[in-house]
């Protein structure tokens, strides 16, 4: 019984630090942080050999591309306190412009997590942007890129509703 106790009362101890950790805020964004974060909500990514940014396959093929940003020093990614992640998505066929304005105004007032413009280059894109300014848990971040990640699932709807009620 003794044994037992001491086995329960250990195994309680490497639980409750195992917690800590997972609970414990990051205070600054580090390329192992973001791709943990990736890993635990079944997103696959690879580094670009040539730039700091990760390309990002999240489930139902949706690709973005991620980067850290607000670093103290960007080239070594040290002591970031952003987080950048971008979908862009392509012209509906048959668009005019008024329908794609359409789709990012509803995307913006429905959504609340990330927001949807047409950059300079006329691009359709979709950005989140994370802070860890004052601490962020390992659990928050996962979830904000998640929700995020489902964002877009209505995103392709507004953008695309022909395709998502053939998807149906």
């Amino acid at each position: 019984m003794r044994w037992m106790v001491i086995f329960a009362a250990g195994a309680m101890a490497l639980s409750g630090a195992a917690g800590e950790a997972q609970s414990k805020p990051i205070e600054v964004f580090t390329r192992d942080d973001f791709e943990r974060a990736l890993t635990a909500i079944n997103a696959a990514f690879e580094a670009r050999s040539e730039e700091r940014n990760i390309d990002i396959t999240f489930e139902g093929e949706i690709l973005a591309d991620g980067l850290l940003l607000a670093c103290e020093d960007e080239a070594a990614e040290k002591n970031c306190y952003g987080t950048s992640i971008l979908a862009t998505f392509e012209d509906p066929p048959g668009a005019n412009r008024t329908k794609v304005l359409e789709a990012i105004n509803t995307y913006n007032y429905n959504e609340n997590f990330g927001r949807a413009y047409i950059d300079p280059d006329g691009v359709i894109s979709v950005r989140i942007y994370i802070i860890s300014d004052g601490g962020i848990t390992p659990q928050n971040y996962e979830t904000q890129i998640a929700l995020w990640t489902s964002s877009l699932d209505n995103f392709f709807g507004y953008l695309y509703p022909e395709e998502a009620e053939a998807a149906k």
